[in-house]
């Protein structure tokens, strides 16, 4: 029985996170679009700006506008990989939603949540309802969801990609931590839970 929890459990969060890909592409997406807008303004004050002494002329200026260039023609690439993501992922939240009773109110938190995009507290507050039973009704939601064939298909086919994206979410809080470990004069390197490295083993031994 604790096997078959555990498997529930793992679907579960496998299914949360496919429900958060729309949020996510549209989070990316204004992220790109707030950088487009600051390197436009880089380019903008390349000529004119403080300090500006248009002479002695070189290929210099030519060069860092071509860089400038270069990095709109990525990031407006970016941009629309992204919202082509976004409307994929749109059309598959959707439809896995689509599963839950039109005047739910499991379907209404489900919404708000992964459509929407809102905070579990803005959730709570315009409902209204406390933040812990919004938290039991979509919990409920996501157990309803994977009574379908269709939604446990898809948490198969994702489940790998889920993993993937765990990982590296891990991989990315240890250097984090040790960025900050490190800013704060602490040389004991964390690498993965149980294992550590001293930094400055290497200097000691020099000396």
């Amino acid at each position: 029985m604790q096997e078959i929890n555990e498997e529930l459990e793992n679907d579960r969060s496998v299914l949360e996170w496919m429900l958060g890909q729309y949020v996510r592409a549209k989070r990316r997406k204004k992220q790109l679009e707030v950088r487009l807008l600051e390197i436009n303004a880089e380019r903008d004050s390349q000529i004119g700006g403080q300090g500006y002494d248009p002479l002695p002329r070189s290929g210099g200026n030519n060069e860092g506008a071509a860089g400038i260039l270069m990095k709109l023609a990525d990031i407006e690439d970016r941009i629309y990989e992204q919202k082509a993501k976004a409307d994929k992922s749109m059309v598959n939240v959707a439809t896995i939603l689509n599963f839950l009773p039109e005047e739910s109110m499991e379907r209404e938190i489900c919404e708000l949540r992964h459509i929407d995009g809102h905070e579990w507290g803005e959730i709570a507050e315009g409902i209204p309802m406390s933040k812990s039973q919004c938290h039991r009704i979509h919990k409920a939601a996501m157990y309803e969801l994977l009574e379908f064939n269709y939604v446990k298909e898809l948490v198969t086919e994702n489940r790998e990609s889920y993993e993937y994206y765990i990982e590296k979410k891990e991989e990315a809080r240890y250097r984090r931590e040790n960025q900050a470990r490190k800013n704060a004069g602490n040389f004991k390197a964390k690498t993965k839970p149980g294992k550590s490295t001293e930094i400055h083993s290497r200097k000691t031994r020099r000396k």
